[in-house]
C-alpha cells in the first residue's frame, strides 16, 4: 500500500432504492425474469431422473431436509443474506423428484428426494454466486429450472421455490421481501461508462459541506475483459456498502464517501478470488482531494493504493 503525492478529481454521484413489502414472482408464467423457469424433458433430466428411482433420500409427510451449500462467506461480512431455495411437494401422495444446483456450471448438489405429503427440503445459498436450480420428476417427465443471480442476494429474504403440484405437475416461484437495501448496489458498469455512488450523505448538509471533507474509491477494468468485483466497506467495524460490479472493457465503479470516519475497505474479484485491503483513515478527510483506487489486470488480480494531493489546511479547518 501507498500514499503518493498527485492531483485527482473525485466524480459525484447518487443512487436511489426504492422500498416495498412483499414481492413474488411466478417464474413459469414469466420466463423473461430475473428468475427463470423452463419445463419439459431433457437429457439431463432423464439423467436426474435415474438417480431420483435408485437411490433416494425419504422425507416423511411434514417433515423437512437441510441442506447447506458454500462456505458461508456472506456471515463474513456484507450486507447480503443467503437465498433460499426450496422443493417441496404439495400434492396429497408421495412423490420423487431429483435436485440438482449448478454454481458457474459446476454442480454443487444433485440429490433425489421421495417426499411425503407436504414434505419438503430447504437449500440455503451462502456464498454471493450465480446458480441454476433444476428439478426433475420422473414418473411425469417434468423438469423446472429457476435460476438465482448475484442481485438477488442482497439485505431481503429470498427464497426460490420448485413445488409438486396435485397433479403430478412441477410448478416454480420466488418470493423476496422489497425492503430499501441501503448501502448494497449490483450493477453491470457497460464499456467505457462509469457508475457512480455516494455513501454516507449528510441529510441538509450546505452545498459547501457536500463538497468538502470527502474521499473518493474508484476501481477500473483497462482490461478486454469483463469482471466482477464485491467492493465491501466497514465503518468501526460495521458494515457500511456492499457493492457487486460487472465492469466490462474500460469500465468504472466509482464510491464517494461524503462523512470522514475510519474505514475497512476490501475489494474482491470474484472470478478469482484475488483481494486486497486497504485502511482509509480519518486524515483522508481534510481539504484535499483524495482517492483510494485500483486496476484490474489481465490476470483478475489488483492492488489497492491511496493518492492525495498535498495542500496545508488551515488549522481550525476540519478539526473535530
Amino acid at each position: 500500500m501507498e500514499r503518493r503525492t498527485v492531483l485527482a478529481s473525485i466524480g459525484i454521484g447518487l443512487t436511489t432504492a426504492a422500498a416495498g413489502c412483499l414481492s413474488e414472482t411466478d417464474a413459469t408464467a414469466d420466463p423473461g425474469s430475473e428468475s427463470d423457469s423452463e419445463s419439459g424433458p431433457e437429457s439431463d433430466g432423464r439423467s436426474l431422473a435415474t438417480q431420483a428411482e435408485s437411490a433416494p433420500t425419504a422425507v416423511e409427510s411434514g417433515a423437512t431436509a437441510d441442506r447447506l451449500i458454500g462456505d458461508e462467506t456472506l456471515a463474513d461480512g456484507g450486507l447480503r443474506k443467503p437465498v433460499q431455495v426450496a422443493l417441496t411437494n404439495r400434492a396429497s401422495e408421495t412423490h420423487t423428484p431429483a435436485l440438482a444446483i449448478e454454481r458457474n456450471e459446476t454442480t454443487v448438489l444433485e440429490e433425489a428426494f421421495e417426499l411425503g405429503a407436504d414434505a419438503a427440503v430447504h437449500v440455503s445459498l451462502t456464498d454471493l454466486d450465480e446458480y441454476t436450480v433444476r428439478a426433475t420428476l420422473p414418473d411425469a417427465e417434468q423438469e423446472e429450472t429457476v435460476t438465482v443471480g448475484r442481485d438477488q442476494f442482497d439485505c431481503n429474504a429470498t427464497t426460490a421455490t420448485v413445488a409438486v403440484r396435485d397433479d403430478g405437475t412441477l410448478e416454480s416461484s420466488v418470493v423476496s421481501t422489497l425492503m430499501a437495501c441501503r448501502g448494497v448496489v449490483t450493477a453491470t458498469v457497460e464499456r467505457d461508462e462509469t457508475n457512480s455512488t455516494t455513501v454516507g450523505a449528510v441529510p441538509g448538509a450546505s452545498e459547501q459541506e457536500s463538497a468538502d471533507a470527502r474521499h473518493g474509491i474508484v476501481v477500473h477494468n483497462p482490461t478486454a475483459q469483463t469482471w466482477t468485483t464485491h467492493i465491501l466497506l466497514d465503518e468501526s467495524s460495521d458494515p457500511t456498502f456492499d457493492g457487486v460490479y460487472a465492469l466490462e472493457p474500460g469500465a468504472t465503479a466509482e464510491i464517494e464517501l461524503a462523512e470522514s470516519g475510519e474505514y475497512d475497505l476490501d475489494v474482491t474479484v470474484l472470478e478469482t478470488d484475488a483481494t486486497d485491503h486497504e485502511r482509509i483513515g480519518a486524515t483522508s478527510f481534510d481539504c484535499n482531494a483524495s482517492t483510494t483506487q485500483a486496476e484490474l489486470d489481465a490476470a483478475g488480480t489488483l492492488e489497492l493504493a491511496t493518492i492525495s494531493t498535498q495542500v496545508a489546511c488551515p488549522d481550525d479547518e476540519f478539526s473535530e
